[in-house]
């Protein structure tokens, strides 16, 4: 029935081939989990979240599950095959074709694939199941751009959880992490029993703005810091006081060239941040607008329930649509005003030779692009 072909990856849990249907005629992902190294209760879970959304309405940025089958030693699950690989290894081609002096010239529609995850974490919410484990690398590329969300083995159907180790820690939303656990496995059981219960949906708006983050950056947000008796983001407290002035310090300034002439000089460099190009992010101007966009909506610290993905996609269509909008006052000017005034916010933020009080805003009058 299947015919492997090419090993695609292999994990802890378990590995992936790429194979040949003769029931369905077509390429599919066969993820085969030996027994000894998961739960039953792990994979029926898995099974029956995807069996949700993989039904007779199943979702075109969901990658779906076509059958499943198990033996004396092994759990089959039979997927949808993406040709093009997940996003995390994308990008690594891209950066690896790329200087910050002179991009890539791959290049991938940004807004694309923000409206698809949309869509399919919208789907999956819909139905009452959370993902999260959302990141670059459960992004799945298609032959033809789309992207399909994936590897829902961490998934829940509920809006509520207090399984604060579950997911990815560079993109996992500080509500998730706990402040105390040891090695001690009734430790970790009675700390889970005492931990307060967080939004299953917020953790994973959280989780699409670390990841689309890092699509535009090619670095996550926080590392994650650990010990034996802590384990938190690096730097949030930081970023919650002034999340303007830390990705600004954190990740544009190691990217600009000290020492600026005049404005176009300054134009030039934030040009070069990149080592890659987004088609429809033509400038850094752009990419700062929608780090503001994530910040206000997605990327909130002190209170998650005031996450919304929502406000979030209507932020970025009208940011994107900002061209062709009669009363829209977003234009070039604005973007670099944007900049100005919500990045450069004083002489510590930028580096050792760049001296704002040398000169003026950017007179870079441009009434569209």
């Amino acid at each position: 029935m299947y015919k492997k072909l090419r090993l695609i990856q292999s994990g802890t849990f378990g590995t992936v081939y790429k194979a040949w249907s003769t029931e369905h005629n077509c390429y599919v992902a066969l993820k085969i989990t030996p027994k000894y190294k998961t739960s039953e209760a792990s994979i029926q879970n898995e099974y029956d979240v995807m069996k949700v959304l993989s039904s007779h309405n199943s979702h075109p940025n969901i990658c779906s599950m076509l059958d499943f089958y198990t033996d004396d030693s092994y759990y089959v699950m039979v997927l949808e095959y993406c040709e093009c690989g997940d996003l995390y290894d994308f990008l690594d081609i891209a950066k690896s074709q790329g200087t910050p002096s002179s991009s890539s010239l791959i290049q991938i529609d940004m807004q694309k694939i923000i409206k698809q995850l949309y869509s399919a974490i919208s789907f999956a919410h819909s139905l009452g199941i959370a993902h999260r484990d959302i990141k670059p690398e459960n992004v799945l590329l298609t032959i033809n751009g789309d992207v399909k969300l994936a590897d829902w083995g961490h998934a829940i159907q509920s809006t509520k959880s207090n399984d604060f180790q579950i997911g990815t820690d560079n993109y996992r939303a500080p509500e998730t992490f706990s402040s105390c656990f040891d090695n001690s496995c009734f430790r970790r059981r009675l700390d889970q029993l005492q931990a307060p219960l967080y939004n299953t949906y917020k953790a994973d708006y959280w989780s699409l703005g670390a990841t689309i983050f890092y699509l535009m950056f090619g670095d996550c947000l926080f590392r994650v810091s650990k010990s034996k008796k802590s384990q938190h983001l690096r730097n949030l407290k930081e970023f919650e006081k002034n999340p303007f002035a830390f990705i600004y310090e954190k990740y544009v300034v190691p990217r600009l060239p000290c020492g600026y002439n005049d404005e176009e000089d300054l134009h030039m460099s934030l040009q070069q941040t990149r080592q890659y190009f987004w088609q429809d992010l033509p400038d850094i101007y752009d990419v700062f607008h929608l780090c503001k966009i994530m910040v206000d909506t997605l990327l909130i610290v002190s209170n998650a329930e005031e996450r919304s993905m929502e406000a979030f996609i209507n932020q970025v269509d009208f940011a994107w649509n900002k061209d062709t909008s009669i009363d829209s006052s977003f234009n070039y000017q604005s973007k670099i005003n944007l900049f100005w005034e919500q990045w450069s916010i004083s002489a510590e933020s930028t580096p050792a030779n760049f001296q704002l009080k040398n000169f003026e805003k950017p007179c870079l009058v441009q009434e569209s692009k």
